[in-house]
């Protein structure tokens, strides 16, 4: 992995971007028993501008806006980029057509993990960009996997905490309470386990704390990187 260098497409939100810093270091060392880092370039974007796109349902501009991203990650001598943000992978196709640096899908990498864990049923708590979408829905209940969603209520107010309190350095305890308890509600309805779909989710909600099984974007997206990067050639 020495002198391996991964491109990181962060700031939406900078709590998602901390963690994936913390996570492709914390999973270098357990891949090289500390003997090796990779360089990590991140370019972090304004939260409010790709905001902006999303909620006017813009895609072009948020195509090219990441592409100019992704691009200048790989003219900054990255070998694989990451998009440290669930919805912005609703143009990822769009992007990786138009870049030639690798990148790793962070959808494709949660539904391989999804299905490999053998769940049949599954809540999503995202933002209302992803959860509006059928980004997951839609390929999961191809593959026979149901997907659940928060009441309309609920998702307006974790639409909310996603950019507001999981942004704070420290996420109020009340916040935490109340996007377990949409949890609880989903396992409730059947869901087995819970998908993180948003990588600012894991400051509040982890397997410590979840009543069911967490599928962890940031987590599975990071580990999907480094295997990449530590593949032969």
């Amino acid at each position: 992995m020495a002198h391996r260098r991964i491109g990181v497409v962060g700031g939406v939100g900078p709590a998602a971007t901390i963690l994936y810093y913390r996570l492709l270091i914390e999973g270098a060392r357990a891949r090289t028993a500390g003997r090796e880092l990779p360089e990590i370039v991140i370019d972090s974007l304004d939260l409010h501008e790709i905001e902006g796109y999303l909620g006017r349902g813009d895609l072009d501009s948020l195509e090219h806006r990441l592409v100019r991203s992704v691009a200048g990650l790989g003219n900054a001598g990255c070998h694989s980029v990451a998009i440290a943000c669930n919805a912005m992978h609703l143009v990822y196709d769009r992007v990786a057509a138009r870049v030639t640096v690798p990148m790793v899908n962070l959808i494709d990498s949660v539904l391989e993990e999804t299905v490999r864990r053998g769940y049949r049923s599954v809540g999503l708590l995202a933002s209302t960009f992803v959860a509006r979408s059928g980004m997951y829905q839609d390929p999961l209940e191809a593959r026979g996997i149901r997907c659940l969603i928060p009441v309309e209520t609920e998702q307006g107010w974790i639409m909310e905490t996603i950019l507001g309190d999981l942004q704070q350095p420290v996420v109020p305890a009340t916040t935490v309470a109340r996007l377990l308890q949409n949890v609880v509600d989903l396992r409730d309805v059947g869901a087995e386990a819970i998908i993180l779909g948003c990588t600012d989710l894991p400051v509040a909600i982890n397997e410590a704390n979840s009543p069911i099984p967490v599928l962890d974007t940031a987590r599975i997206h990071v580990d999907a990187v480094l295997e990449l990067m530590t593949a032969p050639g």
